[in-house]
């Protein structure tokens, strides 16, 4: 894709020599040699001719060297000159693409410069820089990260250093080759707003950089608007065959692979020869193996040794459709021959030719994103080969690459700087997980005995929630010695100015604001990416940042209780993989038809979350079903267990598995009376949880809310208008030890300036959970002012709250645990938010329940709280409690809503009998000896 934003390389913008010679403080220096000036002002007069032609940068080449070869013999006399000299001999072999000789001259300029440490570091800008641009077109990322990103530095010192758009387009590319096509898009963005602030902007260096927009648009999925700006450009008649190839891959993308077709075939191919690469690849997908195997020839050509080689990119791309042509002709050993190769090129560290050979090691280097195209595709053709063969060989070396896959995926995934970049690279990823744990099942299968099904159980932890733990964890690692304080301080700034940009966004309807608003966002995210790349400087913080652990169920079993058992599920296309850690083993079980499981769960959660007074529950047929196909066999891999840790997988996110029937009949009990239920986002957070040091208490302090306890209220929100009265919730917060705040005191305003203060917080309150746009969602408070931002607590805004010392947050409001699902991850949720900032735990609302229902129900949870139980404990006694008490309606549809996720331990040290012993005989060895030595001095008088 390079020769889509790199056809430009344009000097003209370099300043003149002597003026930066002027500018910079370079320090005192004897004059250098009339001679050599005298070639200096010819070679820099022909560099900055206003027209400048190949015969005239030939000349000035030749000039350039000559200062080079005088200045040689004339020392530090000379250095100034030399340097610029350098610089503009690279500069000058860029445009003749003679890359590597560039990056000589410009390494060259840079020692001199270095020699002389009272120069000003901003010389080093340019030089960075174009050094960086040039091993991009060696496809050298790592290099070219560490020169454009050593640039980028540079470029926030000195604020004046000009023509930064050039810097901002080249780190767009390399974010795009990256795969954080958001990143990239931003850049470009920034560059763009930076040219059309200029009076007098070049339409050229305008139209590449919105060339290259669309491009990252159409890769987000953006196609009618990537294609929107094609034709804008199409219409100014430039870069013609660039934009016919960029509109075919859009269309191509789109699945409309005729369209595609007709835009291709427009390239003019002598100068755009990686276009056959795109008509294979559209043929292949339209089932025309002739063609594809003609135009990959076609492409081949183009490489013949009395032509310009194409850029190696391109010819891993063709490797990468060749490999795809031959698993069509079922020719599976060529194809992974084909497939390697396309491997060695995108990796460019790794350059083994045997097909069972992966790259292993990706920390510390740039890593493109068609690397992992490559492995994917490979590994699914040996999974191929095993099915045609049945050779066990193949099946473990699909599973090696799937393994190398995934630690690639997972390298990317945390070199991205935003959560938005992180969830859209897993959400488009989820098949390479599903694929290596469905691999090692049939490997255990095969060996029930060799620790495939363990290894299984890693694999699908390692995609849970990874993208919050990762969140989590690494706030812990800003405390670490050495880390500027200034900087997390920064970094906290920028993301909350995000969340309110992203607040103004959802509730702007002006196309122009709406605009204006994405590009200070823009600017906000490459901030931040420039404050974690300095974070990043320091050597354990990055140790920290990317190493990969994870639990094994061995390793987990240490933490449970005998009747503890942690039930994790995974979900493959019609499969549910379960897996059961207890104190006493690891089991693992598949439940296939999956897809009418899910058909099940809808109506059950369709009939939870609509009751009918005064009429039966109607989700009796579907509670039979999901009997007999999950708890069922839920009950038989937990061998007797009665507490259930669950982590969840898919459609069972938003499941209460405490409502579902326990037992077989027309009225079974349900799990509720039967087993103590609580859920987890990972396992991971099961050992961090465990490791976290809770501090119980004889009084559990809350900080507590009630806006809407009096009366209903207009809410400044453009849709939700008002906020209806909860005439329970004063009742649900009343008597709580500690700080409780109701209608209009009960303020966004105290919630936060209270927040730290308290280990337990209690809201009684609306909340909107957004399922199309979780960063819609928030928590209402008293409204006090008509902006929205000042009475709701948006999603975004609690990722950016510090809650570590926050023990449990009860969210009473309804549907605080529904949002946006994305796979594996988990529901983008108002719950996710308080975990994200550090919360141990949540008691949280699945769907808009009876008001008094809810209070009655919290309001012995924490009494249960306050006498030791633990929480799960706590919360299914006070469940138990309303389903024995006077109240009218008892189905599931009025306490099932309220979850625990997180943490399971007491809030307060509960006084068992063992205590009360010790406690009542230390009291009668006291009174006893004081009863003998009263005695005994009686006696002595």
């Amino acid at each position: 894709m390079k020769a889509l934003f790199r056809d430009i390389v344009w000097k003209g913008w370099l300043l003149l020599a002597t003026w930066l010679i002027c500018a910079y403080n370079t320090g005192d220096q004897p004059h250098p040699p009339p001679t050599l000036v005298a070639w200096y002002k010819k070679a820099d007069h022909l560099f900055h001719l206003p027209n400048p032609t190949d015969a005239t940068d030939s000349l000035a080449l030749a000039a350039y060297r000559e200062v080079i070869a005088l200045g040689g013999k004339n020392g530090a006399a000379a250095d100034s000159l030399l340097f610029h000299a350098h610089l503009n001999t690279g500069i000058l072999l860029d445009v003749q693409t003679s890359y590597a000789s560039a990056i000589r001259s410009y390494l060259q300029a840079q020692r001199i410069k270095q020699q002389h440490p009272q120069w000003s570091d901003s010389l080093l800008y340019e030089v960075a820089q174009h050094t960086g641009s040039a091993y991009y077109h060696l496809n050298n990322f790592d290099s070219a990260s560490y020169f454009l990103l050593q640039a980028e530095a540079l470029a926030q010192r000195f604020t004046r250093i000009p023509e930064r758009e050039r810097l901002y387009n080249d780190l767009g590319v390399l974010y795009y080759e990256n795969g954080n096509y958001l990143q990239s898009r931003n850049y470009f963005t920034q560059a763009l707003a930076i040219i059309n602030k200029k009076p007098a902007k070049d339409a050229t260096w305008v139209v590449n950089i919105e060339n290259n927009v669309a491009a990252a648009s159409y890769k987000l999925g953006q196609y009618q608007q990537a294609i929107a700006i094609y034709k804008t450009i199409y219409s100014q008649k430039a870069f013609t065959s660039q934009i016919f190839l960029n509109m075919g891959l859009a269309y191509k993308a789109m699945g409309n692979y005729q369209q595609a077709l007709g835009w291709f075939h427009r390239v003019n191919t002598n100068t755009l020869p990686r276009v056959f690469n795109e008509l294979a690849h559209t043929h292949l997908l339209l089932q025309h193996p002739d063609s594809t195997d003609y135009y990959l020839k076609r492409f081949a050509q183009s490489n013949s040794p009395n032509k310009a080689a194409p850029n190696s990119t391109y010819t891993g791309m063709y490797h990468l459709y060749r490999g795809d042509w031959l698993i069509q002709q079922q020719q599976y050993d060529a194809a992974l021959q084909s497939l390697q190769q396309a491997i060695i090129v995108f990796s460019g560290h790794f350059n083994n030719t045997n097909v069972r050979a992966n790259p292993a090691q990706f920390t510390g280097t740039f890593t493109s994103y068609r690397l992992f195209d490559a492995l994917f595709k490979k590994a699914t053709t040996f999974e191929t080969l095993y099915k045609t063969t049945h050779s066990e060989a193949h099946l473990q070396t699909a599973l090696d690459t799937y393994n190398s896959a995934i630690a690639l995926l997972r390298f990317i995934e945390k070199s991205y700087d935003t959560d938005e970049a992180k969830l859209f690279l897993k959400n488009n990823n989820q098949q390479v997980y599903q694929n290596a744990v469905t691999v090692c099942l049939q490997l255990h299968a095969l060996h029930p005995n060799k620790g495939y099904a363990q290894q299984a159980f890693v694999m699908a932890e390692r995609n849970k929630a990874s993208v919050m733990y990762s969140g989590v964890t690494e706030k812990g690692f800003r405390k670490l010695p050495g880390i500027d304080a200034g900087l997390v301080q920064q970094e906290r700034n920028i993301k909350y100015n995000l969340a309110r940009l992203s607040i103004r966004s959802d509730q702007t309807q002006d196309s122009a604001a709406l605009v204006t608003l994405a590009n200070e966002k823009a600017g906000f995210e490459i901030q931040l990416a420039q404050v974690q790349h300095a974070l990043q400087q320091n050597s354990l913080y990055y140790q920290l940042k990317y190493q990969e652990t994870y639990p094994r169920p061995d390793s987990l079993q240490q933490y449970l209780g005998r009747q503890q058992a942690v039930i994790s599920f995974y979900a493959t296309g019609n499969t549910l993989n379960v897996f059961v850690i207890t104190r006493s083993g690891f089991k693992q079980t598949r439940i296939d038809s999956f897809s009418t499981i899910q058909q099940a769960i809808t109506h059950w959660l369709t009939a939870l979350q609509n009751p009918e007074s005064g009429r039966r529950f109607k989700g009796a047929p579907w509670g039979r079903q999901l009997y007999r196909q999950l708890v069922q066999p839920l009950q038989a891999l937990t061998a007797g267990a009665t507490e259930w840790t669950i982590i969840p997988d898919n459609i069972l996110y938003y499941l209460p598995f405490e409502s579902l029937p326990a037992e077989a009949g027309d009225e079974p009990q349900t799990l509720l009376e039967t087993t103590e239920i609580s859920y987890q986002f990972s396992s991971r957070f099961i050992i961090a949880q465990a490791a976290r040091k809770q501090s119980a208490s004889t009084v559990i302090q809350t900080l507590a809310f009630a806006p809407f306890a009096e009366a209903g209220k207009p809410f400044p929100h453009p849709e939700y208008t008002f906020m209806q009265q909860l005439p329970a919730s004063a009742e649900e917060i009343a008597h709580l030890p500690g700080l409780a705040f109701t209608n209009q005191q009960a303020t966004k305003e105290q919630f936060l300036h209270h927040l730290q203060q308290y280990p337990v917080v209690h809201l009684a309150t609306h909340a909107i959970a957004d399922t199309g746009n979780s960063a819609a969602s928030f928590i209402a408070f008293y409204p006090q002012s008509p902006q929205p931002t000042q009475d709701a607590l948006y999603l975004e805004e609690l990722y950016g709250l510090n809650m570590e010392g926050t023990q449990l947050v009860i969210i009473s409001a309804c549907e605080t645990g529904h949002g946006q699902l994305v796979n594996s991850e988990g529901v983008l949720s108002l719950t996710r938010g308080f975990a994200y900032a550090g919360c141990a735990s949540m008691v949280n609302s699945l769907w808009k329940a009876d008001d008094a229902a809810t209070a009655a129900i919290l309001h012995q949870f924490q009494l249960y709280l306050q006498k030791g139980f633990t929480k799960a404990k706590a919360l299914r006694q006070a469940k138990l409690d309303y389903l024995h008490s006077n109240a009218l309606y008892k189905t599931p549809n009025y306490w099932a809503h309220l979850i625990l996720t997180g943490d399971n331990q007491p809030l307060v040290q509960a006084v068992t009998w063992f205590r009360w012993l010790l406690v009542t005989g230390a009291v009668v060895a006291v009174l006893s000896g004081m009863i003998y030595y009263i005695k005994r001095r009686k006696k002595s008088t």
